[in-house]
């Protein structure tokens, strides 16, 4: 999906008749992950509706600088949405679906709940006919709870401190996750790193990717990859550049080992085998540059010929270039 319709489709709910908000919490409980309903009062939901509506906006419709791009492709630039595309979901993210296509939920009663268990905030925005879902992830340091040492707090119209008589629990505007029509969106891969679920559905899909590599015959022991399919962040960079790679099966490896030898940012970095044909990936920034390698991340400008490591490269249309 490009861009530019994404952002048509979170516009489409935000501009529809009676767009308005409903706030869910996400608690963890002995009985698993549930979904309640909140209450708020009227005017405060207002406000709290108004801040959501307007993140949203400034978030996804107004960044001029945007881009949209497949979580399995998924690099480290800044200003990205990534589609969720792996076949198993979290979770987490389930949730979002839920609170879309369901109407009855509990209410969130202090007396018999405990915010202590809240895990995230789920914000439902539109009207009866069409929605967007945001999961927002509270950390615990925004919950100020009454019996946790000795807290003051300035009442309003008043001077005088007093000590705090309730809970509070801070909400800020920003969100990690989104869903519409039909499909997951990421604006935070950290935070949904450290959902188990995701780190399943990693694994299995970079699990894959050392396959990919023992086929292309391209490294000695691929057993150096398989150990470290643990660190999700390293399992993530690995679904990318062992799954979606321009170079692996694609350009032959006697110019892919060439190329290690020449270019100045690899001159040096990598052992090879006896005979020349594969590369030895025993340490792991050997292995870290492998995995960049994959992803043609070393290029030259044919304008001033500098080299560079590059992680976003959008590729360009021949036909789009000619026009431009």
């Amino acid at each position: 999906m490009a861009i530019d319709t994404f952002k048509e489709k979170v516009s489409g709910v935000l501009s529809a008749g009676g767009c308005s908000a409903e706030f869910f919490f996400l608690l963890d409980s002995n009985e698993g992950m549930n979904v309640k309903s909140v209450d708020i009062n009227d005017e405060d939901h207002a406000e709290l509706e108004k801040i959501f509506i307007s993140s949203v906006s400034e978030t996804l419709l107004l960044n001029d600088d945007l881009s949209l791009i497949p979580l399995s492709s998924a690099d480290d630039r800044k200003n990205a949405v990534y589609e969720y595309d792996l076949d198993d979901i979290p979770q987490e993210l389930l949730n979002l679906k839920y609170v879309i296509e369901n109407e009855d939920f509990e209410t969130f009663d202090l007396n018999s709940d405990d915010l202590s268990h809240l895990e995230g905030i789920l914000i439902l925005l539109g009207n009866q006919d069409i929605q967007l879902a945001l999961y927002k992830y509270q950390y615990p340091v925004t919950l100020l709870k009454k019996d946790n040492g000795f807290n003051l707090m300035k009442p309003k119209g008043g001077n005088r401190f007093k000590k705090l008589d309730a809970d509070i629990l801070k909400i800020n505007s920003k969100f990690e996750f989104i869903k519409i029509d039909g499909k997951y969106y990421i604006l935070d891969i950290k935070v949904l790193e450290r959902f188990f679920g995701f780190h399943d559905a990693v694994k299995n899909v970079a699990e894959k990717g050392v396959e990919n590599i023992k086929a292309a015959d391209l490294v000695m022991d691929c057993a150096v990859l398989e150990a470290r399919l643990d660190d999700i962040s390293f399992a993530r960079k690995l679904v990318k550049s062992a799954s979606n790679s321009p170079v692996l099966g694609k350009i032959p490896n006697e110019q892919v080992i060439g190329f290690t030898k020449n270019h100045p940012a690899l001159r040096g970095k990598f052992k090879y085998s006896d005979d020349g044909s594969q590369i030895n990936l025993k340490t792991k920034k050997a292995q870290n540059l492998f995995l960049k390698l994959l992803n043609d991340d070393f290029l030259q400008s044919e304008l001033t010929r500098l080299y560079y490591d590059s992680i976003a490269k959008d590729s360009v249309d021949e036909a789009e270039a000619a026009g431009a």
